[in-house]
């Protein structure tokens, strides 16, 4: 067994653990006389989150890190603790309130474990009350979190937190790369609502409501499987893909998005349109600091009579994301979404009946996407580090049976489909389509 190297705490450290309660210097006297927990608000772009969610369906997602060396579960465990120290968005427990649940303050360990099904649901009862799991399987660091907690960008800071404190507990001099150290000193900007910083007061008749309505998309359909979510995953030089995208003139992620889209034509000729949901990280565009969420969906809908060709379908997706993300879409998606929510019907409904009303609703609702394609970037991942690559899983459903996810290591591109049916078709066209374009991919 390695010696794991210690480092004491410090003063800061100490007075960020206060600040985290809510306790100022002065306070600690008072701090004495109570046990009062530290609340929060689950932000605007998540509260439905907790209420669609059921003891078998969960909006998790999974990003993970595979090591060069076998990962040691006890080094693991005491990183994961000393990181969650300063992450205080997430050293919560998930409570209900009269209309909507909240996080409250959660000072139990976190423990480590030895899950090798990805995106299996989450038990509090066996996370000591924590919407997220960290697994140490092999050689993999594994997170999978609820995203009530936070988007992909402030999960994959965590990650890399507790990755860096992981390699430093094991004597590694960890090169400071951007990561998140877990002996820094917080601010409260990283625990804001930023849906609600960026809101626009608006009308009724101000807000945006035709991202809502649209046609029926095509429904990708499949032998479900019984046990565990299946994965089908590729790689790549990241530069050979922007490459190419750069040949026709579009971004990294409309290329893929028309390769996503021209594949799946190409596989069921459907005559209903392909929607792809995109999520846009709006930290780029809007200034946060937020470790919740903070991203919006842009709805790509591809017609049979548009996906004649991979560039076709690409040069599509590139104009609706363009239009989608332009400012002013950007300000009335965030006004409508925090308006929608200031609803006094919202209010005023008591929490068992609003879930109890959604639950049913959704049993006569059907998808709005195909399927959903996140690309978390690039990750610049030194040496010192020990990580070979980091991999993004997408959850799925019976109703939204596959999903992509992509995220790059050091210019490695890793591209991951989660599926929820036994069938391989479509990531086997989308790597085919890849290969026939140029793309020396390799799956994994």
């Amino acid at each position: 067994m390695i010696q794991i190297k210690q480092k004491g705490n410090s003063d800061r450290i100490r007075l960020w653990k206060e600040y985290r309660k809510g306790i100022m210097p002065q306070q600690k006297d008072e701090r004495k006389k109570t046990s009062v927990k530290r609340r929060f608000a689950i932000d605007h772009s998540a509260k439905f989150y907790p209420i669609m969610s059921t003891k078998k369906a969960q909006s998790l997602f999974c990003i993970s890190a595979d090591m060069f060396d076998e990962v040691q579960k006890d080094v693991l465990e005491h990183a994961l603790n000393d990181v969650l120290e300063r992450f205080p968005a997430y050293k919560v427990r998930l409570r209900k309130g009269w209309a909507w649940h909240f996080f409250e303050q959660n000072d139990a360990p976190a423990r480590v474990f030895a899950n090798e099904d990805v995106l299996k649901p989450i038990n509090p009862d066996d996370t000591n009350g924590y919407w997220f799991r960290v697994s140490a399987i092999d050689k993999r660091i594994q997170l999978e979190m609820f995203h009530a907690l936070a988007d992909g960008n402030g999960a994959l800071a965590f990650l890399k937190s507790i990755v860096k404190r992981y390699r430093e507990l094991l004597g590694f001099d960890v090169v400071d790369d951007g990561v998140i150290d877990w002996q820094s000193i917080g601010c409260e900007e990283e625990l804001e609502d930023s849906f609600e910083k960026n809101y626009k007061p608006i009308s009724l008749g101000q807000m945006n409501l035709k991202a809502l309505a649209g046609k029926v998309p095509h429904r990708i359909e499949g032998t479900l499987n019984k046990g565990a979510y299946q994965k089908s995953a590729g790689q790549a030089q990241a530069s050979e893909i922007i490459a190419k995208a750069k040949e026709l003139g579009v971004s990294y992620t409309a290329y893929i998005t028309g390769v996503l889209a021209y594949s799946i034509e190409k596989t069921y000729r459907n005559k209903k349109p392909v929607a792809i949901m995109v999520p846009v990280n709006l930290r780029s565009i809007y200034p946060s600091k937020t470790m919740r969420n903070f991203v919006t969906f842009i709805r790509v809908i591809i017609f049979p009579s548009s996906c004649k060709s991979v560039k076709d379908c690409a040069l599509e997706a590139q104009r609706q994301i363009k239009i989608e993300t332009a400012k002013d879409k950007l300000d009335a998606f965030i006004s409508t979404t925090v308006r929608a929510q200031k609803n006094w019907v919202l209010k005023i409904v008591p929490l068992f009946l609003k879930t109890a009303l959604i639950r049913f609703g959704r049993l006569f609702m059907r998808s709005r996407q195909t399927i959903i394609f996140s690309n978390l970037g690039n990750v610049k991942s030194p040496d010192s580090m020990g990580v070979d690559k980091y991999e993004l899983f997408m959850n799925v459903s019976k109703n939204n049976t596959q999903n992509l996810g992509a995220i790059t290591t050091n210019g490695k591109a890793v591209l991951c489909f989660t599926r929820a049916i036994k069938e391989t078709a479509l990531p086997d066209a989308f790597f085919s389509t890849l290969r026939e374009n140029g793309i020396d991919i390799t799956t994994l």
